[in-house]
Parts: structure tokens; sequence; C-alpha cells
């Protein structure tokens, strides 16, 4: 499906048009429960959706702050 197929297909759903956020692919990851839990919250925290802020934390983590969409140039907390 097309990324206007799927924008049209959301819009559908939400009711809602979302903003294109540019250029981007969809992965699938399995990760540990905890791990799924401290990411559920800490999306939640920021009020984004979860695939929003792993996106935006890789994009920290890779070096590419110009490609970050909500968190802002904020600093990640570690976890011990």
């Amino acid at each position: 499906m097309s990324d206007a197929a799927l924008a049209v297909s959301y819009a559908t759903v939400t009711g809602m048009a979302q903003p294109h956020k540019g250029d981007r692919d969809l992965i699938t990851a399995r990760v540990p429960h905890p791990v799924f839990l401290a990411l559920k919250e800490a999306a939640a925290q920021r009020g984004i959706p979860m695939s929003q802020y792993v996106g935006d934390a890789m994009s920290l983590h890779f070096g590419r702050p110009d490609l970050v969409r909500e968190l802002g140039q904020e600093v990640l907390p570690r976890s011990a």
C-alpha cells in the first residue's frame, strides 16, 4: 500500500488528516516485554505515538537529529 493510500486509510479511520512526516519506512521489531512497557510509558508521557517515539529515538541514536519530529532536542534518559 502506498504512503498516500495509508494516509487516506488512516484519515478514514480516525476522521482526521495527518501531516506528512517525510519519507519513512516501516519496520517491525520484537522487543522484550519490559522494554515495550518502557517505550509505551515514555511515549505516553510525551503525548506522542509510540512508533514516533521509537523513530525519533533511533534518529537521535544514529546521529540524525535533523530527522526528529516530536521529541525535539531533549536528552533521552538512559536506563540502568
